[in-house]
């Protein structure tokens, strides 16, 4: 029996790591230039994951996502400006929240990886 591929576990990894950055970090240029690479590996980890069977309910709607998060941060890198981050840390942080119930790639990220985030999603709620 073949091994199956993480890719889906990786990109979601990925878009975990900037919703981080974003939340926990000062916002820099080095810092956009950070969660670019890190936006971009998730939609070639997705997009690769696209290619493989999905048990987890990744779909095509979760590359153009994450697509439209890398272009936000390429469009605020261009011009100079640190606009677009409170937009997609907020994004990031909605689309964690809408798919954790029925994701469970998600769920183990946030339980092993990613505690944080579930605190962070614990305080929205007051859970």
């Amino acid at each position: 029996m073949a091994k199956r591929s993480d890719k889906g576990l990786q990109s979601h990894d990925h878009g975990l790591r900037v919703w981080e950055k974003l939340h926990h970090e000062y916002w820099h240029e080095e810092l956009m230039e950070e969660i670019k690479a890190e936006l971009e590996e998730a939609v070639a980890k997705m997009e690769a994951h696209m290619d493989e069977e999905c048990v987890c309910g990744d779909s095509r709607l979760d590359v153009a996502f994450y697509r439209e998060m890398l272009s936000l941060v390429q469009t605020g890198l261009h011009e100079h400006n640190f606009r677009v981050l409170p937009f997609v840390e907020e994004s990031l942080r909605r689309y964690v929240e809408a798919k954790l119930s029925d994701h469970k790639c998600l769920r183990h990220l946030l339980k092993t990886r990613h505690c944080w985030g579930r605190d962070v999603l614990n305080q929205t709620h007051g859970c």
